[in-house]
């Protein structure tokens, strides 16, 4: 499945920004859907509920209303709205914040069994485990059980796509890790940014950059690259559960800090205690639709955040 017509919902935050022009690059015709508020420049967005910012189409609406009915059919959906920020900071209860994400994932999920197209990808997310959930890697045959809202939600959601939609249309769910990439930045329904942001913010502030004492690995993910993935993925039948996509480039916090620091004219590093036990590495999915991808190296990566924020 290439070049055909693509709906990314969640389109202006970090991720969905990413795959809006991802998919755009890669010859789709791309319609971004988001809440009104920003662009995926940077800027403000077209006056109106409705306008083009390089090649893309952009429509605003609160999907907890429904997907508009201006929205054509398409043939794949990628569903990456979501409220990562917790409800305590929110100031709402639990049960509003599963409402918050789960409204809108069934709007979507009624456009796309209306419109029956070809694919469907829902983006979970690797903390819908709990820390203890696997010890050398989490694959996709490890059972998550992480309980906190988050977690709910992003469960709760890989469990209602599959018989909402199939047999008409192939779904889906997408489990992602550790993600970078150029125009990350916070928002109200995604507070928390990346380690590898705040430190390159510390890097360039000429601070220190605090590393975990423990030093754990993580699979370092650019998020440009999920766009291709997804493509490849959308192409081949349902693997009929959730698996997970990301980089096989594992590093240490400490590995991935040296390098920005170095990058800044050596940066010192500095421990601090850690808070809470983390999990391991997520391990990819061995599915056919990846053979032979490749994704980008955290050095590489980083050279190209760096870059595009000099550009900017």
């Amino acid at each position: 499945m290439t070049g055909g017509r693509v709906l990314v919902t969640g389109a202006g935050g970090f991720v969905g920004r990413s795959l809006t022009h991802g998919f755009s690059r890669l010859g789709w015709r791309v319609i971004g859907l988001d809440l009104p508020s920003r662009d995926a420049a940077g800027g403000e967005r077209p006056e109106g509920a409705e306008g083009r910012v390089g090649g893309i189409r952009w429509v605003s609406a609160d999907l907890a209303e429904g997907v508009p009915e201006e929205v054509p059919e398409v043939d794949l959906v990628v569903h990456a709205a979501w409220v990562t920020t917790d409800p305590e900071t929110l100031g709402i209860s639990t049960a509003e914040y599963l409402g918050i994400n789960l409204r809108p994932l069934l709007a979507v999920l009624t456009y796309a069994a209306r419109t029956r197209p070809a694919a469907f990808v829902f983006l979970s997310s690797s903390g819908v485990f709990a820390a203890g959930d696997a010890t050398g890697g989490l694959t996709d045959e490890d059972e998550p059980t992480g309980t906190s809202p988050y977690a709910v939600a992003k469960r709760a959601g890989e469990l209602l796509v599959r018989p909402a939609l199939e047999p008409h249309t192939a779904a889906h769910v997408v489990r992602l890790g550790y993600l970078f990439g150029p125009g990350e930045a916070a928002r109200p329904s995604r507070t928390r940014i990346s380690l590898i942001r705040a430190w390159l913010a510390a890097a360039r502030d000429g601070g220190p950059l605090a590393v975990r004492a423990d030093n754990p690995s993580r699979d370092w993910t650019f998020a440009p690259d999920l766009a291709a993935a997804l493509e490849r993925i959308a192409s081949a039948d349902s693997a009929g559960h959730p698996i997970h996509l990301g980089s096989e480039h594992v590093w240490t916090d400490r590995a991935v800090a040296e390098h920005i620091g170095a990058a800044f004219g050596g940066s010192e590093l500095v421990a601090r205690p850690p808070e809470g036990e983390l999990k391991p590495p997520m391990i990819s999915s061995d599915v056919a639709a990846l053979s032979g991808f490749r994704w980008t190296d955290p050095p590489s990566g980083l050279r190209a955040v760096i870059d595009s924020e000099v550009a900017a």
